[in-house]
């Protein structure tokens, strides 16, 4: 079996020409969200002050979620 894994599996090519800067795929995947997330709320008519706040408030609580649920997963330290 082959356990090698290229170095760039898990990025993707960005905008631009060739040996452009690589982006991580999560990261890709979140732009694609908020940008659909954005277009969402603008088509159906809701103030821009509204869709700038569901967005930011949205965002800090997904990194605060995503820090508790790692801090809650990583293995801690036993030493007395």
């Amino acid at each position: 079996m082959n356990n090698k894994v290229l170095a760039h599996a898990s990025c993707v090519e960005g905008p631009g020409r060739a040996g452009s800067t690589l982006l991580p795929v999560p990261a890709v995947a979140v732009v694609i969200v908020v940008v659909v997330l954005t277009a969402v709320m603008v088509a159906c008519q809701m103030p821009l002050e509204t869709v700038v706040t569901a967005i930011t408030v949205g965002g800090l609580l997904a990194v605060e979620l995503l820090r508790r649920t790692i801090a809650a997963l990583a293995p801690r330290s036993r030493t007395l």
